[in-house]
């Protein structure tokens, strides 16, 4: 990894916000896997800020970058020209990134189908077929119909929660409150192999 440089892109950087949560195990989870994640404030997308807004040459110096749960009114125009690597875990920007649309479900589950292979599932061990993650975490699902995506993981009603573009290096992680998921939950090995692929 020679620029191994993380930005998860959190709701604050107060770590024990209840609201940054996510971002923390998505940060502290790609750490302990050798990457240098780091959390940097939602406003770093807010235009009306110059004191804060990041353009493109600021996210550039990033090897990828990590979406997590905030606000969904952000512009990410920036972002999108740096051409960095996402993995997004805010459904708010699923579309914006070309991903998916809209919002299917927005559930706590535990079992899931893994239903197409991929260096994304078998670099974290799984199979086709059924998944369960042990604890239910939360999450919210999408619609991929006339995008350029692999679906990776579905919920038990066939709603995309994990999916690969098939053209440009972008994950739709759909899970979140992460902290509630069980320790060894295999969607640590999901993160860890997210962000291999992607970055």
């Amino acid at each position: 990894m020679a620029n191994n440089r993380i930005a998860v892109v959190a709701y604050d950087l107060n770590p024990v916000d209840t609201l940054t949560a996510d971002a923390v195990v998505f940060r502290d989870t790609l750490n302990a896997s050798g990457y240098a994640a780091e959390l940097v404030p939602q406003s770093w997308f807010d235009e009306t800020a110059p004191a804060t807004f990041k353009n493109a040459a600021a996210w550039r110096r990033y090897a990828g970058v990590v979406i997590c749960g905030f606000y969904y009114f952000w512009n990410l125009r920036e972002l999108i020209l740096s051409r960095r690597p996402v993995i997004c875990a805010n459904i708010g920007y699923v579309d914006d990134l070309g991903m998916g649309e809209n919002q299917q479900e927005h559930i706590n589950e535990h079992m899931f189908n893994v239903v197409a292979t991929h260096p994304i599932i078998t670099g974290a061990g799984l199979a086709q077929g059924g998944l369960d993650i042990g604890n239910g975490v939360w999450l919210d699902s999408t619609f991929t119909l006339d995008h350029r995506v692999n679906v990776l993981i579905t919920t038990p009603a066939n709603k995309a929660v994990l999916i690969a573009h098939q053209t440009h290096k972008l994950v739709y992680f759909g899970w979140y409150r992460m902290s509630d998921a069980s320790p060894g939950s295999a969607l640590f090995k999901l993160i860890v192999q997210s962000a291999k692929w992607a970055f």
